[in-house]
């Protein structure tokens, strides 16, 4: 009768085994998607926008670093 019970439940523990590891990655993955749609949220300061338009227009300027390039923009 053992051996029966074993064979029955051998299955059973390993799609029990199966479905955790599923979960776990259907987990993870709605946490990106929340991290994601939680982004969208965010409000992008316009400072900041009229500094990447600077940026923009600047785009052929070359830097020999990062300093002088932080020198730029203050």
């Amino acid at each position: 009768m053992e051996a029966e019970e074993k064979n029955v439940m051998q299955p059973l523990l390993m799609d029990m085994d199966n479905l955790k590891w599923k979960v776990d990655g259907i987990e993870k993955m709605l946490e990106t998607l929340i991290d994601i749609y939680i982004d969208v949220f965010y409000e992008v300061e316009e400072d900041y926008l009229e500094e990447l338009k600077t940026i923009k227009k600047e785009r052929g300027t070359v830097f020999n670093s990062i300093e002088e390039f932080d020198r730029y923009f203050e």
